[in-house]
């Protein structure tokens, strides 16, 4: 009996150290899983208090993005992937002249110039530019159809994907700055005097002329145009008259050239012009026509063109009556030495005798003439020939390297003031290439 409840006792104490061990286990792993749900619920936590933040947040950022959309000094637009105006911004409406509802739903091309369109569709916009902000400079059309240059800044917004979701258009109102540009270039390329090109832009276009002409063969011309007779103008009746006359001569001549033809006054009475094309023929043809129309247009500059000499000095405008100066008919041949000739003037203006006429000499340089040479040499090459005419008897052209000399205009006679003087009606010279013109000497 005594062993028997030995063994009972002993197999009772390992079941309850069994039992023990168990519950200890046991609660280990309830400490575990304590831990767990507790870490668990912490990050529940943290993540919901996270997502709150980003909502607010993205709360704030929203009205913070619709201020400034709404009260930035520049235009803006939101512009969908079709090109339509989701949303517009009061300064856009304000530069453009046109209220909210009439810009949206509208295309962004609408709004542009058609001769800008290519800007627009190509540096312009973001996803064809390669560069992540597109910028572009280009005319929009306003209310009444006023014209705006503006400066296009465009970036494309994706969404959270990654994917294409609208583009941002910030626009900038550049009219004034390309008006300063045009006003500058103007002063840089122009003559201010007559609005022809001066002659720091001749010289830059001749120089890109005689390039071309070294790589593609020489054609064209320069013609160098110089007023005769304009110091008795200018001591006659004036600087202001001069100045006149030499507005005159510029619409003269500029009548009597082609588009593609550049003409620009080099300084004082001296104007030259560059042909882009044709040979030393259709320079000659342009030469005879210059010099006609100066023998023929302005000829009668001092009566119907309304120029008269003062009886105050430097040609100001006394308070007796001034004295009408009609411009004679001297012949060119006859035309003597510029001092002879200006003394000549005053005193014909003194008697009410006709003026002296102002014509033209003109020097002509044909490329073909001087291939190869720079455009320096041409320049002087035409210089040379316009003084050919000068020295033998002006009121003519010449053309560099032509053996024919100088061809010289016949005088034009004058019937009296506010009368065009005809054509010379006699028999034109051997050689003469036109009635109106025939060869002189050298």
């Amino acid at each position: 009996m005594g062993s028997c409840s030995r063994v009972v006792l002993a197999a009772r104490a390992a079941l309850l150290a069994v039992t023990l061990g168990l519950l200890r286990a046991l609660r280990g792993a309830l400490a575990l899983g304590l831990e767990l749900v507790d870490g668990w619920q912490r990050r529940v936590e943290a993540e919901r208090s996270a997502c709150a933040l980003l909502a607010e947040r993205a709360r704030l950022t929203g009205n913070s993005w619709r201020a400034a959309f709404e009260a930035a000094p520049v235009g803006i637009a939101k512009v969908d992937l079709a090109g339509r105006l989701e949303e517009v911004n009061p300064a856009l409406c304000a530069l453009l002249g046109e209220p909210r509802s009439a810009l949206c739903g509208r295309r962004l091309s609408a709004l542009v110039y058609p001769d800008d369109l290519p800007v627009l569709h190509g540096p312009g916009h973001p996803g064809r530019s390669g560069r992540r902000l597109a910028r572009a400079e280009l005319r929009l059309i306003g209310a009444g159809g006023r014209l705006r240059w503006c400066e296009l800044a465009s970036v494309l917004v994706r969404d959270g994907r990654g994917r294409p979701d609208h583009v941002l258009v910030h626009v900038v109102d550049i009219t004034r700055h390309k008006r300063s540009q045009a006003q500058l270039r103007d002063l840089a390329t122009r003559d201010p005097l007559t609005g022809l090109a001066n002659r720091r832009w001749f010289e830059l276009q001749l120089s890109r002329h005689a390039r071309a002409c070294l790589e593609d063969g020489p054609r064209g011309a320069v013609v160098v145009i110089d007023l005769d007779n304009f110091k008795a103008v200018n001591d006659t009746l004036g600087h202001h008259a001069g100045d006149r006359l030499v507005i005159e001569a510029a619409v003269t001549f500029r009548r009597h050239l082609r588009d593609e033809d550049l003409l620009a006054r080099l300084g004082g009475d001296e104007f030259a012009v560059l042909l882009r094309d044709g040979g030393a023929r259709a320079a000659e043809t342009v030469a005879r026509k210059l010099v006609l129309a100066a023998r023929d247009e302005l000829q009668t500059f001092g009566g119907v063109g309304g120029l008269s000499r003062s009886s105050g000095a430097g040609g100001r405008r006394g308070a007796g009556a001034t004295e009408r100066v009609v411009p004679g008919a001297a012949s060119a041949a006859a035309t003597g030495a510029g001092a002879a000739n200006g003394a000549a003037s005053a005193g014909a203006a003194s008697t009410g005798e006709p003026l002296a006429r102002v014509t033209v000499s003109v020097g002509v340089a044909p490329f073909e003439a001087l291939a190869g040479k720079g455009p320096d040499q041409v320049m002087r090459a035409a210089d040379a020939a316009m003084y050919s005419v000068k020295r033998s008897g002006r009121n003519g052209y010449a053309i560099y390297g032509s053996p024919g000399g100088p061809h010289h205009a016949r005088p034009a006679r004058v019937a009296g003031p506010g009368h065009r003087a005809p054509l010379a009606r006699s028999a034109p010279a051997r050689g003469a290439s036109r009635p109106g013109l025939v060869p002189g000497r050298l």
